[in-house]
């Protein structure tokens, strides 16, 4: 039997676009939408919900804690089942949860039924986030991986510059609860026909190969990949997760506060709004910024750079007050290089991981990687509120998100270093 005759009936002509990009093309518009709604849409509800309902921001922000510290509960298993089956099934599923809850949330009146809410988004989250979609571009690309994952992780990042100001708009014009039910409907039509009709396990699925449709030369996985265990007990993996941890509990503190931040500064929420949408368009930026360096620096170098210099941009609105023409450049300067930092941890999750360890197991050891990086998530947001709320002031939560990132740009040189050990000692052997 000829080579030919061995291709599946459902392989695509070779003079079409590889099907691993419309998936990518597909999942990009999915991440947008998912982390829009269930991540940065919520630091604008925090404002109507805290008037209407009383609340106060720290059960607001444990409630949503909850539900981050859910998707870090499921992060393992799913990641195992992504490992095992792909994700079109997960994240079809994660879509329509997502829109169960996004209505639910609609007509909440008491705490416990908004952290019933919260627990449906947690488990949103773990299937629609960037862990199964990062588990796709593993699974169908090798030497196109880091533009796979720049242009996931591109749109990922618009979410906060288009789903924050628009959820400003509309809760300004149709109130909180009407703006949650458009939020469900645009997860609805985006979501659920593109996780449920485009994805597909494997390249091998359509006769096709990792990377297009002509057969690839793959990259032979770095000693230490072979198992699972060993990765997890690496000192670069232990290095790689601290980083990722303080990188994420610094960001997420700092994102959750920053809307109640500037209007209690005398800033009205469409402006405080827009800035904090402005975050994703710098994020965006930094993502740019890092894989341009990538011919030149390495990516841990170029990152560690970007993650100092935000952590003293977030010193920056301490050292004024008010609304006037120096505040407003202090946190002109915040946003932009808190934004630049703010998108680089998935950036290192999609590439810089997959290329220490290899595809082999990536979907499994993202699983575990994610299961503390989602901690990280819920830590942020609960810190922030709790002391925002137990302190009075915003001054602590500020100056501990810049000595965090200081503190992931540290971890992230001290995994470079361990990796590099590794190897090396892989290569002599015992």
């Amino acid at each position: 039997m000829q080579a030919a005759d061995c291709v599946s009936p459902f392989s695509l002509p070779t003079n079409r676009p590889y099907y691993g990009w419309l998936m990518v093309g597909g999942l990009s518009l999915t991440e947008l939408v998912s982390w829009g709604v269930l991540v940065y849409a919520f630091s604008v509800f925090v404002v109507p919900m805290r008037a209407e309902l009383g609340w106060s921001t720290a059960e607001l922000n444990t409630a949503y804690a909850t539900g981050v510290l859910v998707s870090g509960v499921l992060a393992v298993p799913v990641g195992r089942l992504l490992q095992a089956h792909g994700a079109r099934g997960v994240m079809t599923l994660g879509s329509a949860i997502s829109v169960v809850m996004l209505l639910c949330w609609s007509r909440v009146t008491s705490v416990p039924a908004f952290f019933a809410v919260f627990v449906l988004g947690g488990l949103a989250m773990a299937t629609t986030l960037y862990e199964p979609a990062f588990a796709v571009t593993a699974a169908w690309f090798d030497r196109s991986r880091p533009r796979a994952v720049l242009v996931l992780t591109i749109f990922g990042g618009f979410a906060s510059t288009v789903f924050v100001p628009l959820t400003g708009v509309l809760v300004t014009w149709l109130g909180w609860r009407e703006a949650l039910l458009v939020l469900a409907a645009i997860a609805a039509l985006v979501g659920l026909p593109i996780h449920g009709l485009l994805l597909r396990r494997r390249p091998e699925d359509l006769g096709l190969q990792v990377d297009g449709s002509q057969p690839a030369r793959r990259r032979k996985d770095p000693p230490v990949t072979g198992d699972r265990r060993t990765v997890l007990r690496s000192a670069s993996f232990r290095w790689i997760t601290l980083c990722l941890v303080l990188a994420t509990t610094a960001r997420l503190g700092l994102s959750v506060i920053l809307v109640a931040y500037l209007t209690e500064r005398g800033y009205p929420l469409s402006r405080a709004a827009l800035a904090a949408g402005a975050v994703g368009l710098f994020q965006v930026a930094g993502r740019l910024l890092v894989t341009v360096l990538r011919a030149r620096w390495p990516e841990h170098r170029a990152t560690a750079v970007i993650f100092l210099a935000q952590g003293a941009a977030m010193l920056a609105p301490l050292l004024t007050s008010g609304r006037g023409a120096g505040a407003t450049v202090s946190i002109v300067v915040f946003v932009v290089f808190f934004g630049l930092g703010f998108g680089l941890p998935e950036l290192l999750r999609g590439s810089l991981v997959a290329e220490y360890y290899g595809p082999a197991n990536y979907a499994s050891i993202n699983g575990v990687l994610a299961a503390f990086v989602v901690a990280a998530r819920a830590a942020g947001p609960f810190l922030a509120g709790v002391a925002s709320t137990g302190l009075g002031s915003y001054v602590p939560v500020f100056a501990t998100a810049a000595m965090l990132a200081a503190g992931g740009a540290l971890a992230l040189n001290l995994a470079h270093r361990s990796r590099t050990a590794e190897l090396q000692a892989a290569e002599h052997g015992p």
